[in-house]
């Protein structure tokens, strides 16, 4: 007996232990992670995310990288056209503004336009290493609706985001969706934009009681 009483008192000084390991590692971790939740898998979420911002920016840089040598060499043997005064597409190559590329399809070191793209782009959609628009996507952008490495908007979504609707690895805003920070609202827009995510954001377990109530 008395074996087996020091057997359960070792057992238990070592949960102690690792349980104060434990929460020692998550008071570690809460600083980049956020407070811990079950219902939340952060690096099943860093993936997907990862995965979606991929599928999403890869077809606008190949866009964006591949217009302006494009519509250059479609240029030699396409008379210039425009509408309302701006010429279709502008590539920067102009001797007036070198670099700088402004008409509906604005692309070049500074892409101005409906379309704006380039290493600055500035549009109602604007694609670029910098890029400001209603819809903006590049390296950092600002826009109604921003996605890139760091986005701000009323939307934002990428690496670091800020926004009154956030999704990121690192979120600030009124409803955000990132490794720091989940909030219910935010849980349930994105999932229904990206339905995916449902993989790392779980629902807790409905209670089921196990009598009836008193009627």
């Amino acid at each position: 007996m008395e074996q087996q009483q020091d057997d359960l008192e070792s057992l238990q000084r070592r949960v102690e232990l690792l349980e104060a390991e434990n929460r020692r590692l998550r008071e570690q971790m809460e600083p980049f992670l956020g407070p811990y939740n079950p219902c939340f898998d952060p690096h099943k979420f860093a993936r997907l995310l990862t995965r979606r911002l991929a599928w999403i920016m890869l077809p606008v840089y190949l866009l964006g990288f591949g217009l302006p040598f494009g519509g250059a060499y479609v240029q030699r043997f396409v008379p210039p056209m425009s509408i309302g005064g701006l010429p279709l597409l502008g590539t920067g190559t102009s001797r007036r503004h070198p670099g700088v590329g402004i008409g509906v399809i604005g692309a070049g070191g500074l892409g101005v336009g409906i379309i704006g793209m380039g290493g600055f782009g500035a549009g109602v959609i604007a694609i670029g290493g910098g890029a400001i628009g209603i819809v903006a996507v590049g390296g950092g952008s600002f826009g109604l609706v921003a996605i890139g490495g760091g986005a701000v908007g009323w939307i934002g979504v990428g690496g670091a985001a800020a926004g009154r609707w956030a999704l990121a690895q690192r979120g600030a805003g009124k409803y955000v969706l990132a490794l720091n920070r989940q909030d219910d609202q935010a849980v349930e827009f994105f999932c229904r934009c990206f339905p995916a995510l449902r993989e790392a954001c779980t629902r807790p377990m409905e209670v089921i009681p196990l009598e009836k109530p008193a009627g």
